[in-house]
C-alpha cells in the first residue's frame, strides 16, 4: 500500500484555465511534466507502475503462445479486426479508451492519490484468466483479462477515487474482441430478418416468398436474393452497442438512476438497429420490386446503409432524450400547472384580482 505520508501527484496544482473543460494538446506538454515530477517524488511507484506496465506489455506481444506458438496474443486479436469480420471499427477502441480518461483530467488532477493493495487482487484475476486463456489457446480470454489488469493497476497505485474515473474506458476495451464464428453464425438473424420481411411485405400487399434467408418474387418481378450475414444486422448490432455505450456514459447521469438508465438505453439500441435493418431490406425489395432489380442489389444495396443506420442512431438519441426528461416539469408546463412550490400551502388557488377603472385624477383649472 501506498504511504500516505507521501505528497499528492503535482497533477493537483491550481488549474490556471477554469473555462476550458475538455482535454487538448495544449495540455499534454504540462501533464508530461506533471507526471514526470511525480516520478521524481514517488520512485517506489514509478517502479512499479513500469513493472507493470512492461509485464502487460511482454505478455500480450512477447509470449507466443497461439497457433503452435507462432503469434502472440495481441498479434492474434488484431488480426480479427479485418473487414471480413466487419470489425475494422476495433482499431479505435484503444484511442477512444485512452480519451475518455483524459477528458476527465481535471477530475483526476484533483482525487487524492492513495494506492490501496485490494487492486492487487483484481490484478491477480486479470493474470489468472489471462492465463487460462494461454493454456486454453483461446486468445479472446486475454481480452477479457486487459480491462481487470489496467484497472486493478490504476486502484493499486492510485487509489480508488481515481480507479472509478478509469472504471468505464477500462470496460470499453472489451469492445475490441474479436467475434470471429460468431459474427459469421449468424442464421437466427438472416431467418428472423426474413420473417419481418414477409409480414412487411404481407402488410404492404406486396406478393414474396420466403424460405429462411432467401427472398423471390412469384411474379418474377425481380430475381431471387438472399439476406447475407452481413445483411442480417449483425455490423449495424456491434456498430451501435458501442455507440450506445459511449452515448449513455455522456447523457445518463446520477449515482442511482443513471446507470440503470444507461443499461435501459444499451438494450434499446440493439432493438433500434435491428429495427433500422428490417427497413432497410425492405426498402431493397420495394427498390427491386418497383425500380430496378440490378441496381437493388448492387448500388442502393451498398449505400443505404448509410441512411438507416443515422435513423437508428437518432432514434436512439431521442429514447435517451426521453428517459433523460423530467416529465414533471413537462407536464406541468404543457398542462399549465403551479409548481409544487407554489401550492405548499394547501387550499384552492387564489382568485386573479378584479380590474378596476383608474380614477381621473383631481384637476384645479377654476
Amino acid at each position: 500500500m501506498a504511504d500516505t505520508s507521501q505528497p499528492s501527484l503535482p497533477l493537483d496544482e491550481p488549474i490556471r484555465e477554469p473555462d476550458r473543460a475538455a482535454f487538448d494538446f495544449a495540455d499534454v506538454p504540462r501533464l508530461l511534466a506533471a507526471f514526470f515530477r511525480w516520478c521524481v517524488g514517488n520512485p517506489a511507484q514509478a517502479l512499479l507502475l513500469a513493472v507493470l506496465a512492461g509485464a502487460i506489455g511482454f505478455a500480450y506481444f512477447g509470449i507466443l503462445a497461439f497457433y503452435g506458438g507462432k503469434i502472440s496474443a495481441a498479434h492474434w486479436i488484431m488480426a480479427g479486426w479485418s473487414a471480413e469480420n466487419d470489425q475494422q471499427h476495433c482499431w479505435g477502441i484503444i484511442p477512444v479508451a485512452v480519451a475518455l480518461a483524459l477528458f476527465r483530467w481535471r477530475e483526476i488532477a484533483a482525487l487524492p492519490k492513495l494506492g490501496v493493495n485490494s487492486g492487487l487482487w483484481v490484478v491477480g484475476a486479470g493474470v489468472l484468466l489471462f492465463v487460462v486463456g494461454v493454456r486454453c489457446t483461446e486468445a479472446r480470454y486475454t481480452i477479457f483479462a486487459l480491462p481487470l489488469l489496467c484497472y486493478g493497476a490504476v486502484r493499486f497505485l492510485f487509489g480508488v477515487q481515481l480507479s472509478r474515473v478509469v472504471l468505464f474506458p477500462c470496460v470499453f476495451l472489451l469492445f475490441m474482441t474479436p467475434l470471429g464464428g460468431l459474427v459469421q453464425g449468424t442464421v437466427p438473424l438472416q431467418v428472423l430478418t426474413g420473417k419481418a420481411i414477409a409480414m412487411l411485405s404481407s402488410v404492404c400487399g406486396i406478393p414474396i416468398l420466403v424460405d429462411g434467408s432467401n427472398l423471390s418474387s412469384p411474379d418474377g418481378r425481380f430475381p431471387p436474393m438472399e439476406i447475407a450475414g452481413g445483411c442480417s444486422g449483425i455490423r449495424s448490432l456491434m456498430a451501435m452497442s458501442a455507440l450506445a455505450a459511449l452515448y449513455a456514459y455522456f447523457t445518463m447521469r446520477g449515482p442511482v438512476r443513471g446507470p440503470v438508465r444507461g443499461v435501459m438505453l444499451f438494450c434499446s439500441s440493439l432493438i433500434f438497429a435491428v429495427l433500422g435493418n428490417f427497413a432497410r431490406v425492405f426498402s431493397v425489395v420495394l427498390f427491386a420490386r418497383f425500380l430496378d432489380a440490378k441496381t437493388a442489389t448492387g448500388l442502393y444495396h451498398d449505400y443505404s446503409g448509410l441512411v438507416f443506420f443515422p435513423v437508428a442512431v437518432l432514434a436512439m438519441v431521442g429514447f435517451g432524450n426521453v428517459l433523460n426528461r423530467d416529465w414533471s416539469e413537462s407536464f406541468a408546463r404543457w398542462f399549465a400547472l403551479k409548481p409544487a412550490s407554489a401550492a405548499v400551502g394547501g387550499g384552492a388557488p387564489a382568485a386573479p384580482p378584479k380590474k378596476t377603472k383608474p380614477k381621473k385624477p383631481l384637476r384645479y383649472d377654476y
